[in-house]
């Protein structure tokens, strides 16, 4: 009897766990949910990341059978609220609100906790009619894009009623690795000696499972009971799980350290011409050219679109650790389009657009297929033609237009209303003599006409088709211009007095008042003479060394037509090794007048150690202070044989 009922129980055990899957899927094919954004306020996440993690988001979830609003209305109902009070609906009392509003059975809210490096997605959804939570999932991983996407992963997987998987296979995609034997089954004997277990992973935030339960995210420092442990490692989509078993001895400490494997590449996708969309497996990702990091490997399906131009489709398969290319070069989806028309100048449409050129014109990246071309020109009857454009090659169209005539006639009169014969302009052209009679374009005209006597007069006139315009131009006469005046006499110069003495005050005083420069060509030489006192620090081979202090003559010359520019020389004694000598050829650059100047040198020096022989190097001279004819200047040099020898020092020095 007992053996039977622990049969039927088991029956019915299993009828439920059959009956549970079918439940859940008839409650997402029947009820609607309204998803909103997850609440990141808790996270330095920026927005544009948390933007594609809610797209994201909801695309799993779609792909997981459930019914969603549409995304826009949801966000725009948030954004129309925040105008209305100046808030974030993140509240859940809000949302539910909201959900109803939008006709939608359920809501969900999600909110992102960080805590240190990881992150936890806690998501709840709310049955609207009762106000209550239905259920809730969480899912947790590193505080990166990669890994709150593995997140929502297990929180949509959840959802279902799924086992979270280690590597799922999504829209195509190989799966990143294998669900490992998490050592569920393994029974340790009882004991009340333990030991610990450290465990890091490589990232970190890894989710750890010990022998089928899941303990937290590493690195983690845990006591268990002496025995064997499978110890599991898994972090989302982007790397594959690692195992490892480890007997845990008695108050020792077991170290155990996951180097997981990534399961990405990067993809770069290009294309001729670049700026084409770019589709993977049903999702826009960006245009051309496109460089995507850490992409799950696998097998994806890749198009290409640009206007203009053939979609161009293929797979990309991305490797682990690997970087991958995909190239397509676009197939021009146009053909070209040559217009003309006897006469030119009409105005073209095509199917209906107008086109900026008149003929003749040639149309570029014209859509393959046929159009009606439509021509319009003043003084002829309008003309449509069908052209059939084939990719990638050239089409011609041209037609003949029809004029259309009116009959026009101009004569031209005086104010006293006598006739006279002028020459007539038509339309800038000049056609005969008035009264003039003849068949014109039916469209608009000027009309000017010249009469021998200077008389002008113009007019516009509109003739009719198969109509009759008669035009009388009023002749203006310009009255006869003014004699021109007479010239005048100019005035007779006064004879000068032969009495009056002649100065020359005028001329002496102009010359005496103008400057006298001297001539470019003049030069001045000086020879600037300085003895100076020189002491400082100096670094040789690593360690810093007091210089001893030198004294130096220093002689140079000056040029006075380029006073910015002094070539100079000297030569300085010191009073100790390894700087006995030094000869320093150089240019100077003078601040205003002497003795202000910049020095820069290089420099050769002979020592008198047999181990330093010859020294070169170079260095610069820096004013800090002048006082007339002293002067204070800071030294920098740099020297040969040594490592890192450097020179700062300071001269006190005194100018003849």
């Amino acid at each position: 009897m007992r053996k039977r009922t622990l049969q039927l129980c088991f029956k019915f055990v299993l009828c439920l766990a059959g009956a549970l899957p079918a439940v859940s899927a008839a409650a997402q094919s029947t009820d609607i949910i309204a998803v909103f954004d997850i609440d990141s306020s808790d996270t330095s996440i920026d927005q544009a990341t948390m933007a594609r993690l809610n797209n994201y988001m909801y695309g799993r979830l779609a792909s997981a059978g459930f019914k969603l609003t549409p995304q826009d209305q949801v966000r725009e109902r948030v954004v129309e609220l925040k105008r209305e009070s100046h808030k974030e609906c993140y509240d859940q009392s809000c949302q539910i609100e909201l959900g109803k509003t939008l006709s939608a059975q359920k809501s969900l809210a999600s909110r992102l906790i960080q805590i240190g490096n990881v992150c936890l997605l806690q998501s709840v959804i709310y049955d609207l009619r009762t106000e209550t939570s239905d259920k809730g999932a969480d899912g947790r991983g590193p505080c990166t894009a990669a890994g709150i996407m593995a997140g929502i992963d297990q929180v949509v997987a959840k959802f279902k009623g799924e086992v979270v998987p280690s590597g799922p296979s999504i829209g195509g995609r190989v799966e990143t690795g294998q669900l490992f034997d998490r050592g569920a089954d393994i029974v340790n004997v009882p004991t009340d000696e333990s030991g610990f277990l450290v465990i890091h992973s490589n990232p970190s935030g890894a989710t750890i499972f010990i022998n089928g339960k899941e303990v937290g995210l590493a690195p983690l420092h845990l006591e268990y009971p002496a025995g064997h442990y499978v110890i599991v490692a898994e972090v989302g989509r982007l790397y594959h799980p690692a195992r490892q078993e480890v007997n845990l001895t008695a108050r020792q400490s077991a170290r155990v350290t996951f180097d997981l494997q990534p399961a990405f590449g990067t993809a770069k996708i290009t294309s001729s011409p670049s700026n084409a969309q770019v589709w993977l497996d049903g999702d826009l990702v960006g245009q051309t050219n496109l460089e995507i990091p850490q992409k799950p490997s696998g097998t994806y399906k890749v198009r290409l679109q640009s206007p203009d131009y053939l979609p161009s489709e293929g797979e990309l398969v991305i490797k682990d650790g690997k970087t991958s290319t995909y190239h397509a070069d676009l197939v021009a989806n146009w053909g070209q389009l040559r217009i003309s028309s006897n006469p030119p100048g009409a105005t073209v449409f095509l199917d209906g657009a107008i086109v900026e050129d008149k003929t003749p014109c040639v149309l570029d990246r014209v859509k393959p297929g046929v159009h009606v071309v439509k021509y319009f020109l003043d003084g002829h009857g309008e003309r449509s033609e069908k052209v059939n454009v084939r990719r990638g090659q050239r089409a011609l169209v041209s037609t003949k237009l029809q004029p259309k005539y009116g009959l026009l006639v101009v004569t031209c009169s005086y104010p006293g209303e006598s006739v006279c014969e002028c020459n007539l302009w038509l339309d800038y052209k000049l056609v005969g003599q008035t009264p003039w009679l003849h068949d014109v374009l039916a469209t608009s005209h000027r009309i000017e006409v010249r009469c021998p006597n200077g008389g002008t007069g113009s007019e516009t006139v509109t003739v009719a088709h198969n109509g009759r315009s008669d035009v009388n131009v009023s002749i203006y006469v310009p009255p006869p211009k003014p004699p021109p005046p007479a010239p005048r006499m100019a005035a007779p110069e006064p004879t000068p007095s032969y009495d009056e003495p002649k100065s020359s005050s005028s001329s002496s005083s102009r010359s005496a008042s103008t400057p006298s420069y001297r001539s470019r060509g003049e030069r001045k030489v000086l020879f600037p003479l300085t003895l100076s006192i020189i002491g400082g620090l100096s670094l040789y081979e690593g360690a810093v060394k007091r210089t001893p202090v030198q004294m130096g003559l220093d002689l140079g010359f000056r040029i006075n037509v380029i006073p910015w520019f002094v070539p100079g020389f000297g030569f300085w004694v010191t009073l100790e090794s390894p700087h006995v000598g030094t000869f320093r050829p150089g240019i100077q650059w003078y601040f205003g007048d002497f003795p202000m100047y910049v020095r820069t040198a290089m420099m050769v020096t002979l020592s008198s150690s047999p181990a330093v022989g010859f020294l070169t190097g170079a260095g610069i001279d820096i004013p800090l202070w002048r006082n007339g004819i002293w002067a204070l200047e800071l030294m920098l040099g740099v020297w040969s044989k040594f490592v890192w020898p450097f020179d700062v020092r300071i001269g006190f020095g005194h100018r003849f």
